[in-house]
């Protein structure tokens, strides 16, 4: 009787999450040959090929997609049973990092819940851009909350979010042929799209304020100085969303998405990663469930 082992499956999903073998065996912690020998494992196992290989560059095959979407929810109720069955009082630090507007805004309540039910287990939060903190995690965090564009096909993903201009409820829009803007520094993906967008659409812009505080530019936009970007479920009170009815083009939908580092992970870990999924999930239930 052919069995698949978790760690196989683990190991499968991570891969597809961080895009290769070697950033997969960073996080898992082992070899890249280790990790390519437990896929071709699993092609053995499974009696398929998983991966289109095209060079250093790779795809799933169709039954790589299909093993794919059986793995996340195997590996989910995996986890799920540990976290039960070690319940509440598992002890232990659980290393976080997340985009600086949902660690003001959406995480705040669900943290304080997490810890109200997990009293012993010690929680270390950083915030950060989303692609310096994925730089980190494996060594620095355990888990990261990213920010990254619709479809990206990595992570666990547990919200959408609509992504937009936006600018004073209380002012009108700036009518010079100049746009003012205030933007996250370069690096940001909202910055990355936004721009790409009005040049694209042949506006012309001109960053007046660059800060890394997400707070400060919004403010900025509240007040009537300039135009931002931001996530829908984020936006501070004074601020209107912008759209090609504005002259302004659209953006792409972002995805909010949980990452993993490690086969397994500490109880802690596992009990927070949960606790988000369950958390986020639920409060965006009035949008599509996110993909198995």
């Amino acid at each position: 009787m052919r069995h698949i082992d978790t760690e196989l499956l683990r190991s499968f999903a991570t891969i597809v999450d961080f895009g290769g073998f070697t950033r997969a065996a960073h996080i898992l912690g082992r070899t890249q040959s280790a990790v390519s020998m437990q896929i071709r494992r699993l092609e053995e196992i499974t009696g398929c090929t998983l991966f289109d290989r095209q060079g250093n560059r790779f795809s799933l095959t169709v039954e790589g997609e299909t093993l794919l979407g059986y793995a996340r929810r195997m590996l989910a109720l995996h986890d799920e049973t540990l976290e039960a069955l070690q319940g509440s009082g598992a002890g232990g630090t659980a290393r976080l990092a997340v985009m600086d507007d949902y660690a003001s805004v959406i995480l705040p309540p669900i943290l304080a819940r997490f810890a109200e039910e997990h009293p012993h287990i010690h929680l270390e939060i950083t915030t950060g851009f989303s692609h310096h903190l994925m730089k980190e995690l494996g060594s620095s965090y355990d888990l990261v909350l990213a920010t990254q564009k619709e479809g990206t096909g990595r992570g666990q993903v547990l919200r959408r979010e609509r992504t937009c201009f936006a600018f004073s409820a209380n002012h009108p829009l700036p009518d010079g042929p100049v746009l003012p803007l205030a933007l996250l520094p370069p690096g940001n993906l909202y910055r990355q799209w936004g721009l790409e967008a009005l040049a694209a659409a042949g506006r012309q812009w001109r960053v007046i304020f660059s800060t890394t505080s997400i707070g400060a530019v919004e403010a900025m936009a509240a007040e009537g100085l300039a135009i931002t970007i931001v996530k829908e479920g984020t936006a501070r009170p004074g601020l209107r969303l912008l759209g090609e009815a504005d002259g302004l083009p659209a953006l792409p939908e972002s995805e909010i998405a949980l990452y993993q580092a490690h086969a397994g992970g500490s109880p802690a870990t596992l009990a927070l990663a949960r606790f988000l999924a369950r958390a986020l999930r639920r409060e965006n239930r009035d949008q599509p469930p996110p993909p198995d």
